[in-house]
């Protein structure tokens, strides 16, 4: 049977609660994924401004070094309230820690995902190799729409940009299928997908199934569904495999 890699797999703590790796690696016990790409949970508090998100980041980066088998690459955060003062951590995540990439949740930040300091921050992470981001987008939001994805991802075609969540509902899906179709370095994935009108077999049919992802946004769901819904896709199994193993071990160099 084929691998699975989660792409969308949290730890860290909100305002509410902390979300452990153990809990996350038991999560994924349950659902029967095997690794995972991880990154910080998008609601995380900021009390001390930058030093908030260092914290986050070292989590991560803690994470990877004492459970290599199952996660396997790692994202950051900042925060682009903190304007240039955050520019250092974007350095700091790809150098210092060996994170893999960024990850965005702007309806979280209150600020735009093609603002100057967002640039900015792709600015810094496209001097690295084989950068990955992954953005949250929403199709009626004010901060994250999909439309501002592709802004960014055309002005930087050498980072690879995951659309996170990208088929909440079946308009969003309509505009995320459009965007992988149309740009190379634009991927998404399956996190909380909606289950109205064959959306697997649609975003293969519009997008190929090279630029789709699996994701489930653990620990933030008991079982997966998304998986459920690909085991029962009238699908290919050499598109099933692409989606649950071989496009994130492309992305993530494996």
């Amino acid at each position: 049977m084929t691998k699975i890699i989660d792409v969308h797999v949290h730890i860290g703590n909100d305002h509410y609660n902390t979300y452990t790796a153990e809990e996350s690696i038991a999560l994924m016990d349950k659902n029967g994924i095997d690794l995972a790409v991880i990154s910080p949970v998008s609601a995380y508090p900021l009390p001390y401004g930058v030093k908030s998100s260092m914290e986050q980041n070292d989590l991560i980066a803690g994470a990877l070094q004492q459970y290599p088998q199952r996660f396997v690459r790692g994202l950051g955060v900042v925060d682009p309230r903190h304007g240039k003062a955050a520019v250092p951590e974007v350095d700091r995540i790809f150098g210092e820690l060996g994170l893999h990439g960024l990850m965005f949740s702007n309806d979280r930040t209150g600020i735009t995902f093609d603002n100057p300091t967002m640039l900015e921050f792709m600015e810094h992470a496209s001097g690295y190799d084989h950068p990955v981001v992954l953005a949250y987008t929403s199709q009626y939001s004010v901060l994250e729409a999909p439309y501002m994805l592709q802004k960014v991802a055309e002005q930087f075609p050498n980072i690879t940009f995951i659309n996170g969540s990208a088929m909440k509902d079946t308009t969003h899906s309509n505009n995320s299928r459009y965007l992988s179709a149309k740009l190379e370095n634009v991927y998404m994935d399956v996190a909380n997908i909606h289950q109205l009108m064959h959306p697997v077999e649609w975003a293969i049919r519009d997008s190929g199934a090279d630029k789709i992802l699996f994701g489930t946004n653990i620990p933030f769901c008991e079982y997966s569904t998304e998986k459920r819904m690909i085991d029962v896709a009238d699908i290919t199994a050499e598109d099933r495999e692409k989606i649950y193993w071989g496009n994130a071990a492309r992305i993530f160099r494996l």
